[in-house]
């Protein structure tokens, strides 16, 4: 019985990692002034918050029913902790919508940030599948990108006169994103192989 209700906490925490995929993807098309888009990454936010909190409540109840140990145990606590993860990454690439961007050299970076992001994703959703192998590498490896994009956007910002808050936010909250992404794999290494690594 408690393998049909991982199964299908898992369902939900994929559906989750789709839609903060799906924002992450179309956030920039926002942040240039499409309107559509805007509407779509709140709409996104919304289904998202409501299933983390169905989430949380159904790994609560998966404890208190079947006391879990051991892997069963990890897996749950892990599903909770990285349904958050997404849930934060919809409210950031919302929020990213939102802003307004016209400069085409930050626009460039931001765009560099995102693919790199959908990488990431995609490294992910294999690590679901059971490809764990050099996940943490792949992950590692992939942040730096987002990291390197997110310093040459800010020493860009740091050299101009009247620097839109909005500009640095967008940098700001992209780069965190590849964070969160990086502590969702550590919580699938974690729950493959009992053991703590840090992402970033």
């Amino acid at each position: 019985m408690i393998e049909k209700r991982l199964e299908a906490l898992k369902a939900e925490v994929l559906e989750l990692h789709k839609l903060a995929k799906k924002s992450t993807e179309i956030c920039l098309e926002g942040l240039k002034g499409n309107d559509d888009v805007r509407r779509e990454t709140a709409k996104i936010e919304q289904m998202a918050d409501v299933l983390n909190t169905d989430t949380d409540f159904n790994c609560v109840t998966a404890i208190a029913l079947y006391q879990p140990v051991a892997r069963d145990l990890r897996f749950i606590i892990s599903m909770m902790r990285i349904a958050g993860s997404y849930e934060r990454i919809t409210d950031l690439t919302q929020e990213i919508s939102m802003y307004e961007c016209s400069d085409e050299f930050l626009l460039e970076k931001f765009e560099g940030m995102v693919d790199t992001l959908l990488t990431m994703f995609e490294v992910i959703e294999r690590a679901y599948e059971g490809d764990t192998e050099n996940l943490r590498k792949q992950l590692w490896a992939l942040d730096d990108l987002v990291d390197r994009y997110y310093v040459e956007a800010m020493d860009y910002m740091s050299e101009m006169c009247g620097c839109s808050v909005d500009w640095v936010l967008t940098a700001r909250h992209l780069e965190r994103i590849g964070d969160l992404l990086g502590k969702v794999g550590a919580r699938i290494i974690f729950i493959e192989e009992g053991r703590r690594v840090w992402i970033k």
